[in-house]
């Protein structure tokens, strides 16, 4: 009976594991309404599945196929329907406007006073004036545009010339060499070897790659547990 359970609960979860990949980072990432019953209802029921050793195992396989189906169907039907995607997603409710809270909104959103206020000290607002409006997104999320004057000033505004935003990718971490990394910036192991300069790969925590300074900047483990920069 003991294998029986062990063998159901590998299968229960790589088949949650495959469908979850399939589903889409938003399962965990943006959980909506949709996403919160397919999730709970795909983890009872693979639970179930694992340490019942009475109903055969398509009885459960059954019932996870029609759930992810379910899923794929709805996604697919509000990116179709605007009105659908309303009615599974709901819509961004603005919960401050010009610094005033709207308690109507605050409402409908189930939130109270208390919950917003911290859901702005969150964002790094301790006062609501300073909100020109904050708008509760569908995913649970405040979105929050602050006033003029707590807007923080562009480099274009106070006419300063930067260099473009680059990508900095990961050649190293924790002493392993990430081969996709160096690829997608046409590097080779052996060019970031001789960054490296002869350094133990496997002491350095952290090695990255800047492709506005064509260089790599790394940080090795030491002795006292912290990372020392290197270059």
């Amino acid at each position: 009976m003991m294998a029986k359970v062990a063998i159901n609960s590998v299968v229960a979860f790589f088949s949650l594991f495959f469908i979850a990949k399939i589903l889409g980072k938003k399962q965990i990432a943006e959980l909506t309404f949709c996403d919160y019953v397919v999730g709970i209802s795909l983890g009872s029921i693979s639970a179930e599945w694992a340490i019942d050793n009475e109903k055969p195992w398509y009885v459960y396989a059954t019932a996870i196929l029609v759930f992810f189906a379910l899923s794929l169907i709805i996604d697919f039907a509000e990116r179709k329907s605007p009105f659908l995607k309303k009615l599974f997603k709901g819509s961004p409710i603005v919960l401050i406007s010009d610094g005033e809270i709207d308690y109507i909104n605050l409402k409908k959103s189930k939130l109270d006073v208390n919950a917003l206020l911290g859901m702005c000290r969150v964002a790094g607002y301790f006062d609501v004036r300073d909100i020109a409006y904050a708008v509760f997104e569908t995913g649970g999320e405040l979105s929050i545009l602050p006033r003029s004057a707590r807007r923080a000033a562009t480099t274009e505004e106070l006419g300063i010339s930067t260099r473009d935003a680059k990508l900095v990718l990961p050649f190293v971490i924790d002493g392993m060499i990430y081969a996709e990394a160096l690829s997608r910036a046409g590097k080779t192991v052996g060019w970031l070897k001789e960054k490296l300069s002869g350094k133990d790969v496997k002491r350095v925590l952290l090695a990255c790659y800047d492709p506005a300074e064509d260089d790599v900047f790394v940080k090795m483990k030491n002795d006292r547990g912290f990372a020392d920069t290197v270059k």
